[in-house]
């Protein structure tokens, strides 16, 4: 097992058991001894692209933080040729929420952010931009939690995916549309336990 550092924790966790899950691989042998599993690695996606009829899938093996085996399987889009390979790139829509929230998260726990910090103070363009005069500033918890009050509109994020930065930029200095003052509500309100 490692005996690496995880890090610094959040306030109010308790020190986890190490994870047996986790175990080390510390043999100086271990990339020669994984990469004779990759043959295997590669039929295992293949057989998986198939029984959930994905179009293609990428995926990787990492070593040591490198990345030490790539491949694809199946076709880019549905009813294409093009095969997918390692450096295939997806559109990964929703996906990017839960990716961005865990590095959030990351750097919390780090101590750059706070959650409960202005978004203004990262993304300047929006200073100033509430739905009511008497709207408090938008918080990186609530762009996180979807209860800055924000209008869900998919297709309006989807326009702005070719924007250069300095585009987007000015875009969003138009102003932003809301449908209600942050935070009273949320996309997903929890349910009740029972």
């Amino acid at each position: 097992m490692s005996n690496r550092d995880p890090g610094p924790r959040p306030l109010g966790h308790e020190a986890a058991e190490p994870d047996p899950t986790l175990a080390s691989f510390a043999d100086p042998q271990r990339r020669r001894l994984l990469a004779s599993a990759y043959p295997a690695v590669d039929a295992v996606f293949s057989k998986f692209r198939d029984r959930v009829r994905a179009p293609g899938i990428a995926y990787g093996s990492v070593i040591d933080g490198e990345l030490s085996h790539a491949g694809g399987a199946g076709h880019r889009l549905a009813g294409a040729r093009a095969e997918v390979g390692p450096d295939t790139v997806f559109r990964i829509a929703s996906m990017t929420k839960s990716i961005t929230a865990a590095c959030v998260l990351m750097l919390r726990d780090e101590g750059r952010i706070a959650l409960d910090d202005p978004v203004a103070r990262y993304v300047p363009e929006l200073e100033g931009q509430v739905p009511t005069l008497d709207s408090a500033a938008i918080t990186l918890r609530q762009l996180r939690t979807m209860s800055a009050g924000l209008v869900e509109d998919d297709p309006w994020a989807d326009r702005q995916l070719a924007m250069s930065d300095a585009e987007f930029g000015s875009r969003l200095i138009q102003g932003l549309p809301f449908n209600r003052s942050p935070p009273t509500g949320c996309a997903t309100p929890a349910r009740p336990a029972g």
